[in-house]
Formats: structure tokens, sequence, C-alpha cells
């Protein structure tokens, strides 16, 4: 079922398989794992932030039958698997988004609102399957990356023990091989080996622990056994018996050619990995001052405050699908209402809010509005150059032609239609409240109330 997405996955295996017993192993997949986990969480988000999960045939299809909203969660379960040796898992992915609070904040709120968390930015469709091709094939290559993980820790470990230091392939620490330093002959200042071979030990440990549960006590009874203490495994009843052998070997590989001050590094990685787990996500998908680290904000005609706009507008929605149950009150709907409403690009947001507007506003009233614009043409469209609103930009959003809007603005010919006149009068209120200034007062409060009491994060 998905072959297509297969081709990163086969080529990890193949390139593990040729290298087989060279020592050059564990640096290259170490390097290959990294630049999986960043495809994959930048994918991911794009993902999330272009809305390409709803067009996906598995969403479409479960929303047709089910004759509901597309639900973020078949698109997940698509690309993953419950059985451990058939492709990837929630685990896995997890762990592969451990350092990225963005792709991650962004996932549980899509995941806990189950509403669209689209991007605020004024762009097109470019390239928004690739995204989804993208992610899901990083995926496979990170599940085929970490299967390599212990057994190439084992090899490199050997290979280094039973090599003799006159070797030029051979450092003088373990930890600099992994990073591929060479201390004697680097450029590089200490704080940036350092750094290296820090990026580098949590790679390889994340790619572990994603494969096997088991990876931190086993290391942990490892080091303590090399410490000349005695420890020994409490593996438990877990559902997750595999993986356990090869845990142990590469925990005891590992231990046989660290010294006391890479261990202690070592231990100090696992401890950040432990701490910087999932369960900050719900403070994450809380907090509306993370900027959108989307793509989408970096492309040409992007407005560079659209990324605080979209923490701002994702923040509403996420907090609208939080509350507390109470009885007849659907909050999961109202939040994917007020997604459609509040994100997206800005010339749907204006014809969602106008729409909600015009419809809150009593027929007795809409009859009132043609008369009303004729009568102050001239005031409302000094309003509308001062509020810095485009003759054309302003006709696109009441859908004539812009010769049709400055007859109009002139009080030239017959009086405007109906919902012409009513859409003209609440795009002015609504410009005017994005600005924070007041509308003229030549419209009436009727009209222009609806508009007013609309969220202020358009």
């Amino acid at each position: 079922m998905f072959q297509r997405h297969l081709h990163r996955h086969d080529d990890v295996n193949l390139m593990m398989s040729a290298l087989g017993n060279d020592p050059q192993c564990l640096p290259v997949l170490i390097a290959w794992g990294s630049a999986l986990r960043r495809d994959m969480a930048s994918a991911l988000r794009e993902v999330i932030a272009t809305g390409a999960w709803q067009n996906d045939v598995c969403v479409r299809r479960a929303a047709a039958h089910w004759r509901e909203e597309p639900r973020f969660h078949v698109f997940l379960d698509h690309g993953l698997e419950k059985r451990r040796n058939r492709g990837p898992k929630y685990e896995h992915l997890n762990t592969a988004l451990l350092t990225f609070p963005e792709t991650r904040a962004a996932l549980y709120r899509v995941s806990a609102a189950e509403c669209p968390q689209h991007c605020r930015t004024k762009t097109g469709t470019f390239a928004e399957d690739r995204h989804v091709d993208d992610y899901r094939e990083a995926l496979f290559g990170w599940y085929a990356a970490i299967q390599h993980a212990h057994a190439c820790v084992v090899r490199a470990a050997h290979w280094f023990a039973e090599t003799q230091p006159p070797d030029s392939r051979r450092p003088e620490a373990f930890i600099d091989w992994m990073t591929g330093n060479r201390r004697r002959h680097s450029s590089n200042t200490v704080q940036e080996t350092e750094l290296a071979a820090r990026g580098a030990l949590r790679e390889i440990i994340l790619m572990m622990q994603a494969w096997s549960p088991h990876t931190f006590e086993a290391i942990d009874v490892a080091f303590q056994r090399a410490e000349g203490e005695r420890a020994s495994h409490a593996w438990g009843g877990g559902f997750e018996p595999a993986g356990r052998p090869e845990v142990q070997a590469a925990a005891e590989a590992l231990a046989s050619v660290l010294g006391p001050q890479e261990r202690q590094q070592v231990r100090a990685v696992i401890d950040e990995i432990e701490t910087d787990d999932e369960f900050r996500d719900m403070d994450l998908a809380k907090d509306s001052t993370l900027p959108c680290t989307s793509d989408r904000h970096h492309t040409y005609g992007a407005d560079p405050g659209e990324r605080e706009d979209c923490a701002k507008a994702r923040g509403r929605v996420y907090e609208e699908a939080s509350q507390p149950w109470s009885e007849g009150v659907d909050h999961a709907a109202g939040a994917a209402r007020l997604a459609r409403f509040l994100l997206g690009p800005r010339d749907d947001r204006i014809q969602t809010a106008l729409a909600a507007a015009r419809a809150s506003v009593a027929r007795q009233t809409t009859e009132r509005a043609p008369q009303v614009w004729h009568d102050n043409a001239e005031l409302l469209r000094e309003a509308r150059e001062a509020a810095g609103l485009d003759l054309h930009a302003a006709a696109g959003h009441l859908g004539i032609k812009p010769a049709t809007l400055q007859r109009f603005e002139q009080a030239t010919g017959k009086l405007p239609g109906r919902p012409v006149s009513l859409n003209y009068l609440q795009l002015l209120t609504l410009t005017y409240s994005q600005a924070t200034r007041t509308p003229p007062a030549c419209i009436p409060q009727a009209i222009s109330q609806p508009v007013i009491s609309l969220p202020t994060t358009l």
C-alpha cells in the first residue's frame, strides 16, 4: 500500500548494507537520521499549515462515509502502523519530533481541536501534495534508520576497541568518532566540537530509544556495571518486549569504549531527552506567543506580521476546542467554525466575516443601506481612502467592477443594490475596526455593530 513512499526507506537499507562492517556506518547513520528527522518535522508542519491533509484520499473517503468534517487522526493513522515490524508507529513519530516544539505544538493543536490549523498567509497551493509525500517518505526513512541504530553502535564500538591509536581513521575518543571530529587536526573551536558531539549523541540515542523503549534502562545498567556497581535489568511486563537483546548488546558495547567523562555526557543527554517529553505539548499548544514557523511566511508577498497573527488565531481555536464540556454545546464544531473564520488567506477571512455580519442585519435595515451610501458617498469614499483600502481591492471584496464602485462613490446614476450597499458599509467598518479606528458616523449602528462584535484577529 505504501510502495510509492518507500524509496527513502530503501535508500537507507541499501546504504547500510553497502557499508556493512565499515567503521563509517555510524557517522553516516547519524547524519542521515538527523536529516530525516528535520525533513519529517518540516513536512508535517507544512502539511498542517497548508491544509494538504484534508485532500488525502483516506481523509475524504472517511469524511464522506460518515458525513462529517475531515478528521486529522485519519490522515495520521494512514501513515502509522500498530504492529512493530510492519511500519512506523506513534512511538517512532513522537520520538522523532521530540526536539521540534513548533511541529509538536501544531500537531497537538490540530489533533486536539479536530479542525484545520491553516496558515494565514496569502499564498497559492504550490507543492501542497508534495508536502504529504515528503512527510511519508521521511517517516518511512526514519523507520528504516532506527532499525540499524543498535547494530551500527555495536559494530562501531567493536571496530574502535580493536583498532590501535596509530590508525589515522581512529580518533582519541569514541564520541569524536561518532561526530566525525578529529581533535588533533580539527580547525573547530572546543565549544563547536562539544556542541557537535552533544548533537551526535542526542541523535543516536534518540534513534535507539525510538526503536526500543528499553534503551535508557539498558544503558544505565551497563554504565553502572562498568563503574564496578551491581545492577540488574528490570524489564517489566510491558507491551513492547521486542528489542531487548539488541539494546543490551549496544549498551554493553558503549560501556566498553566510553570513558568516565564520556559516560557522564551520555547520561546528561539522556536526562535532557527525558525532561523534554511530550507532556509539554499542552503548554506549547496554549502558547499564543510562539510564532508560526511555516515556510509559507517566507514566500514572496507574505506579511511579516502574519507569523504572530497565526499564533494568536491558532491559540484562539485551541482555546475554544479545549473548553470544559457542557450539555448542548459542541466545542469541536465551534472550534472548526472558528478555524474557518480566523485562519486561511486574508481574502477568505474577509468574505467569511462579511457573510457572518450580513446574516446578523435585519431585512428592514438592509433596505436602508443603498440610500445611506448614496447620501454619504463622498464622505465614505474619503473614509475608504483614509483606511488604506484600495479601490480595486474593495471592488473585489464586493464582487463588482472597479468602475462600477467608482460610479457609486460619486453618487451618479441609480442607487446600488441592497446586498452590495450593505457589504460596502460593513467592509468599511471591518477595515476601521481592524485598524482600531472609529468607523464613519454616517454608518448606522445596526449595520456596523455586527462587524465590531466579530473577533479582531481577522
